[in-house]
């Protein structure tokens, strides 16, 4: 917060020049992403390989109507965030010809990966994690798994002490990206979608905060100031750098201290972290969801 604060009025005070902490900022993202996709790889192949057949399926019911109830809260939250936005009328000559085509999405491509290396190497995240279950599924019923499971579980804990030292260098990123972005922004781009940028904080901090946290200490033995106590940190994170990929190894680590905080049988609730916390980032999840609202907005 205090880098965040710091950056943002070295930004307004000096302008310009700020910008060129950019790269540092740059820096400090790419540290942070180094590590996410071989996690992510790592953590789904033995979350999912710890499970026995009963367990994977009890998960796929309830993750995935989880899943189906959070689409229709963001959908909720999107309609109703029209009614933010003032009535506006305007007059403007229209061609096709400024509309520039739009790039098309390989779904296949995306999802299916015939190269596994290629979709690792090229950071396509959704093949990976499609590899990763089926990997992990395979493992289920397999019986002299627990040497690899310890590998893979070494492996992802190295990556955690990966992770863990370049979250110390956080304050010194935010302050580079936040001082860099409020030095090079002019007052006109902020002023064409100050209404937007409104509405949409005040709905992500209703959702982030009384929404979404509300909703699962009513579901679960977990209370609220723990829910929001762990997950500060990574929406923080996620927010100064613009990505919430960067912070999954993160979230899972902080996941599974609320587990072990809260009493919860480690071995399972360990490994339903791991499947979970990946596997859902490859999917439309409740944030993702939220940013269709510029759509409308638009």
């Amino acid at each position: 917060m205090i880098g965040l604060g710091l950056g943002v009025t070295a930004g307004l005070f000096v302008g310009e020049p700020m910008g060129v902490l950019e790269v540092v900022g740059d820096i400090f993202i790419r540290l942070l992403q180094m590590t996410v996709l071989p996690y992510v790889m790592v953590s789904l192949i033995a979350g999912l390989g710890r499970l026995d057949y009963q367990q994977a399926r009890r998960l796929s019911l309830w993750g995935g109507g989880l899943l189906v109830l959070l689409w229709m809260i963001a959908f909720a939250m999107v309609a109703v965030m029209p009614l933010a936005f003032p009535p506006l009328e305007s007059a403007s000559f229209f061609s096709t010809s400024l509309v520039e085509p739009g790039r098309e999405v390989d779904f296949v491509e995306l999802y299916v990966p015939s190269n596994f290396f290629y979709s690792l190497a090229n950071n396509i995240v959704p093949a990976v994690v499609i590899f990763s279950l089926a990997l992990g599924a395979a493992l289920i019923g397999i019986e002299r798994k627990s040497v690899l499971l310890d590998s893979l579980d070494a492996l992802g804990d190295a990556m955690l002490r990966v992770t863990d030292f370049v979250v110390q260098l956080t304050p010194i990123g935010i302050f580079a990206i936040a001082s860099a972005a409020a030095g090079t922004m002019s007052v006109e781009e902020f002023g064409r979608i100050q209404v937007y940028v409104v509405a949409y904080v005040a709905f992500s901090l209703i959702t982030s905060y009384w929404l979404l946290p509300g909703l699962v200490s009513a579901l679960t033995p977990l209370h609220y100031r723990d829910i929001v106590g762990v997950s500060r940190d990574c929406m923080l994170t996620a927010f100064a750098t613009g990505s919430s990929f960067v912070v999954i190894p993160m979230l899972a680590e902080h996941c599974k201290e609320l587990l072990r905080d809260s009493a919860v049988e480690q071995g399972e609730g360990e490994a339903l972290v791991d499947v979970i916390i990946p596997a859902s980032f490859s999917f439309p999840h409740a944030a993702k969801v939220l940013t269709l609202s510029f759509v409308v907005f638009a």
